[in-house]
């Protein structure tokens, strides 16, 4: 068998729909749910090759993807098709990823493998990455339990906001402010997603983001500032976000925790959250 791997700045429409069908084909072999971040995939930027294909007899068999948040590290999500697996083809998909981080002087990728998948987690072992953390990823059941409060106020971001929404990154997920800043940067701009400030009391206290594809709805960058921690702001927060988006016609909404953090895990199955899956994160160093 012969396999050609090219690296890609951007993605045709077509490509993103062969990624589909080989993600789906993989979800269902595997009986996983791989996180490839398609709206990510759909807004590259063009300036850095970031996503790298493999295609075999006329058709995609491999994908690797890159997700750059910051220059620390660079997220990795990758399959290969079940028929041509044990082939080498990710070891050359990865090989090739890890040159293009080496040239923006990246040092580190962190691959996402699902917990259920045997052939992710071997591969990990074979290029010697070593484990670093987990996160659940949460459905919200049909039985919603969450209460509206008015205590909160749920404003959408403005220009003027930016400054407020990287000091909440810092204080509210104990981030350096460099990565934080890399962060708000590389995510920028992005159609499908919108951000809510909390506000108590005129006073900016926490924010919540929404990502909107297909249907369904990704909550992520929910924080609340330690000072207003512990008094419900946050889960009036979450149960606001989730009457919005009911009102808007999504029933499904799901979000990603770290797996040790118990306080975030109880206030998401308060709301009505369920755990569907795991992620499990490892890291190599280049």
């Amino acid at each position: 068998m012969t396999y050609t791997i090219s690296a890609r700045k951007t993605l045709t429409s077509e490509e993103l729909a062969q990624i589909k069908e080989l993600v789906g084909i993989c979800n269902e072999q595997d009986g996983i749910d791989l996180k490839v971040n398609p709206g990510m995939l759909e807004k590259r930027s063009g300036e850095h090759e970031e996503d790298f294909v493999c295609y075999a007899d006329g058709k995609l068999v491999g994908f690797l993807g890159l997700y750059v948040f910051h220059g620390g590290e660079a997220e990795v999500s990758g399959m290969v098709h079940p028929a041509y697996r044990r082939k080498g083809i990710f070891t050359a998909l990865q090989a090739q990823a890890a040159d293009a981080c080496r040239r923006r002087g990246i040092p580190a990728q962190l691959f996402i493998v699902q917990r259920e998948s045997e052939n992710g987690k071997s591969l990990m072992e074979r290029i010697g990455s070593e484990y670093q953390f987990s996160e659940y990823w949460m459905d919200l059941g049909e039985k919603q339990r969450a209460t509206v409060s008015e205590n909160v106020l749920l404003r959408p971001e403005i220009a003027s906001d930016y400054e407020t929404l990287i000091w909440l990154n810092v204080h509210g997920f104990q981030m350096e402010e460099e990565r934080a800043r890399e962060m708000a940067e590389n995510m920028a701009g992005d159609p499908k997603a919108t951000t809510h400030l909390m506000i108590v009391d005129d006073k900016a206290i926490g924010k919540i983001s929404v990502n909107k594809d297909e249907g369904k709805a990704f909550i992520y960058g929910f924080c609340v500032h330690p000072d207003y921690q512990g008094k419900g702001y946050g889960r009036q927060a979450l149960a606001q976000t989730i009457e919005m988006l009911g009102k808007e016609g999504y029933q499904n909404i799901s979000l990603e925790v770290a797996c040790e953090n118990s306080n975030a895990l109880g206030l998401y199955e308060s709301c009505g959250f369920f755990v569907k899956s795991a992620n499990d994160y490892y890291k190599l160093a280049l």
